[in-house]
């Protein structure tokens, strides 16, 4: 039996306060949402949104997957960054790394929305800025 792994946080201060600033926003009727795309099953990819789950769950964010098969085209994959762009329920998204070799992150990600963007592809970032990210994008949103 594997365990479950954990959320990670290296600063649980961190944690609680972007938890109580996700609280705000809720109690502001401001719903941070982020949208992951993940193509494929590469380890990486799978171990990152796996802990930026359990962290988004631990601080009140929102998550809708997108998870899709490793021979998926890239027109389908603009196909749905585009929906993602135009879907006001959303406030940031995601391209999980590692994708598949002939689904260039960089192309990718230049294709969302500057306003939804919360990482440059190959920056290496902890969940919880990346969620403080989606709660800047959420504010942004909002006004």
């Amino acid at each position: 039996m594997t365990a479950k792994p954990e959320t990670r946080s290296s600063d649980p201060a961190r944690l609680t306060a972007l938890r109580a600033r996700v609280d705000a926003l809720y109690l502001a009727y401001v719903f941070p949402v982020l949208a992951t795309v993940r193509a494929g099953e590469d380890p990486a990819a799978v171990e990152l949104e796996t802990r930026l789950l359990e962290a988004a769950k631990a601080v009140g964010i929102r998550v809708r997957r997108y998870i899709l098969p490793a021979e998926i085209s890239r027109a389908d994959v603009e196909l749905l960054i585009r929906e993602i762009n135009v879907d006001f329920l959303l406030s940031a998204a995601l391209l999980i790394e590692p994708l598949p070799e002939r689904l260039d992150p960089a192309s990718l990600a230049e294709m969302v929305l500057p306003k939804k963007q919360i990482a440059v592809p190959g920056e290496p970032a902890d969940p919880l800025t990346l969620l403080t990210r989606v709660a800047d994008a959420a504010e942004r949103s909002a006004k």
